[in-house]
C-alpha cells in the first residue's frame, strides 16, 4: 500500500491536484467513496485527486511521528518529492486530516509556495483539545475510536482481537517449519495485521492531537495566506461513554463552536458550509453525494 493514493481524475490534467490527508485511522480510503469532483464527464479533463495515507502501512519498522507538526513536515516532503514539487496546492482532510493540512499549508507558505485552498471536513482546531489527564484516559479514548472505525468498516469483530499481533506473527511464520498457510488463512492474517497497525496509529494520533499546545499549529498573530473552507457537521456525534466529564464538555463546546475553534483572522479568507450529518457519517452513502457536491462547489474557483 503506497502512501500516496490516486483516487480519481486525470493524473496529467492541467488542473491543480487536490490532496486529501488521512483521518485518525491513517488510511485515505474513505475519500474513495466520493463522487466525481470535476464539472466534466470527460476523464481526460478531470481534476486529479490524491489521498495521503500514513507510511506506517507500507514502510517496515516505521516510527510514527509524535506531533502534528512532524507529520505535516514529513507529508510536505513526500508531496513535493513524489507528486507535486511546486504549487499552487489544494489541500484538505477529514477530522485529523484537516488539522494536518492546515500545518502543511503553513509549512508550504514558509517555503514560498502558494496554497490556494484548505478544505476542512469537520476538523476541530486541535489546540483546543485538553491534554490527557493520564494514560488510562488516553487508552479509553483511543480504544473507543478504534472500535468506531472497525464498526464503520463492517469489521466490528476485529476490534477486540486485532492487538494480538505477536501470536499472529508466529502463525504467519509457519512456513519456517515447512508448513504453509492457505489463501484464506493468509488473507485473514493480513487483515488482522492491518487492523493491528490501525490500532497503533490511532493511539499515536490521539496523543499527537491532544498534545498540540496553543500557538503550535498556527502562531496566534500569524496569517496563513490561503482560503479555508470548513464543512461543519450540525449533528453531534456520540462520545465514548467512559470519557471524563470535563473532556465531554470540552468536545461538545468545540463541536458547537461556529468555526470549530479555528481563528478566521489566521487566514486570508475563512468560510463555513453546514451539512446535516454526524462527524463519523460524512462518507456514508446517505451523505457522500452532498459532500461531493459541496466539494465541487468549493473547487469551482480553483
Amino acid at each position: 500500500m503506497e502512501p500516496i493514493l490516486h483516487i480519481q481524475g486525470d493524473a496529467h490534467s492541467s488542473l491543480t491536484p487536490l490532496i486529501f490527508i488521512h483521518a485518525v485511522s491513517g488510511l485515505a480510503w474513505p475519500y474513495m467513496a466520493l463522487g466525481n469532483l470535476s464539472n466534466t464527464s470527460d476523464p481526460a479533463r478531470s481534476r486529479p485527486v490524491y489521498g495521503i495515507s500514513s507510511p506506517v502501512y507500507s514502510v517496515s519498522r516505521y516510527t510514527l511521528p509524535s506531533s502534528l507538526e512532524e507529520i505535516a513536515k514529513e507529508y510536505v516532503e513526500r508531496l513535493q518529492s513524489e507528486l507535486q514539487p511546486h504549487g499552487p496546492y489544494l489541500l484538505g482532510g477529514w477530522s485529523m486530516g484537516g488539522m494536518i493540512a492546515v500545518k502543511m499549508a503553513e509549512i508550504l507558505q514558509a517555503k514560498k509556495e502558494t496554497v490556494q485552498q484548505v478544505i476542512l471536513l469537520d476538523s476541530i482546531n486541535p489546540e483546543k483539545y485538553p491534554a490527557f489527564v493520564n494514560e488510562e484516559e488516553h487508552r479509553i479514548i483511543a480504544d473507543g475510536l478504534f472500535t468506531n472505525v472497525c464498526q464503520a468498516m463492517g469489521m466490528a469483530d476485529l476490534a477486540d482481537d486485532s492487538d494480538d499481533e505477536d501470536n499472529r506473527s508466529d502463525a504467519s511464520d509457519a512456513s519456517d517449519d515447512g508448513s504453509t498457510m492457505s489463501d484464506e488463512e493468509e488473507e485473514d492474517d493480513n487483515l488482522h495485521r492491518l487492523f493491528s497497525t490501525m490500532r497503533r496509529h490511532i493511539h499515536a494520533s490521539t496523543l499527537s492531537i491532544s498534545s498540540t499546545e496553543p500557538g503550535k499549529l498556527l502562531p496566534p498573530n500569524s496569517v496563513c495566506h490561503t482560503s479555508v473552507t470548513l464543512v461543519k457537521c450540525t449533528q453531534l456525534s456520540e462520545t465514548v461513554p467512559a470519557l471524563f466529564s470535563a473532556r465531554q464538555r470540552c468536545i461538545r463546546r468545540c463541536a458547537l463552536h461556529p468555526t470549530l475553534q479555528w481563528r478566521p483572522q489566521n487566514f486570508d479568507r475563512f468560510r463555513t458550509l453546514l451539512i446535516d450529518a454526524r462527524h463519523d457519517s460524512l462518507f456514508d452513502e446517505e451523505h457522500v453525494e452532498e459532500v461531493t457536491s459541496m466539494l465541487r462547489q468549493i473547487l469551482e474557483s480553483c
